[in-house]
C-alpha cells in the first residue's frame, strides 16, 4: 500500500515537472516569435502570410506589399509565378548569385536602402502583373 502511494506522488511529480516544462516552452516559443516579427521575418499582412502557407495558388499584385527584403528573388519568382529572369533583367541585377540573393544583398550591390531595393522590387511586381503577363 506504501508502494502505491509512492508510486502516484512520484507520477504527480511527474506530471507537475512536464506541465511546468510545457508552459516554459510555450513563453520561449512566443519570445522567439516576437523576435522574429520584430526582425520582420514574419509578415504584417496576415492573410497573404497564411495564404502563401497554405499554397492557395500564386500570389498576385494586391500581395505585392508583403514583400520582404529578407526574401531571395528566387522565392519572390516561385511565390508571385514570375518568369525567372524577369526581376533581374527589369532591376538590371548583374550579380552571379542571382536568384539566391536577398533583396538585402541587392540592396547593397545596387548602393540603395533596403527599403528603396524593397520598393523597386514590389513596383517591379507591381508593373508585371500591370502588363497583363
Amino acid at each position: 500500500m506504501i508502494a502505491t502511494h509512492k508510486i502516484h506522488l512520484i507520477l504527480i511529480i511527474i506530471l507537475a515537472a512536464m506541465a511546468v516544462i510545457i508552459v516554459v516552452l510555450g513563453f520561449l516559443l512566443v519570445g522567439q516569435y516576437e523576435h522574429i516579427r520584430h526582425l520582420n521575418y514574419v509578415s504584417t499582412n496576415r492573410q497573404s502570410f497564411w495564404r502563401s502557407l497554405h499554397g492557395s495558388g500564386p500570389l498576385s499584385v494586391a500581395d505585392a506589399s508583403s514583400t520582404q527584403s529578407w526574401m531571395t528573388f528566387s522565392y519572390i519568382d516561385r511565390a508571385f509565378s514570375l518568369p525567372p529572369t524577369y526581376l533581374q533583367m527589369n532591376l538590371g541585377v548583374s550579380d552571379s548569385r542571382y536568384p539566391n540573393m536577398t533583396i538585402i544583398e541587392y540592396a547593397k550591390d545596387a548602393g540603395l536602402s533596403p527599403a528603396a531595393a524593397l520598393s523597386k522590387v514590389q513596383t517591379a511586381i507591381g508593373a508585371y502583373f500591370a502588363a497583363g503577363q
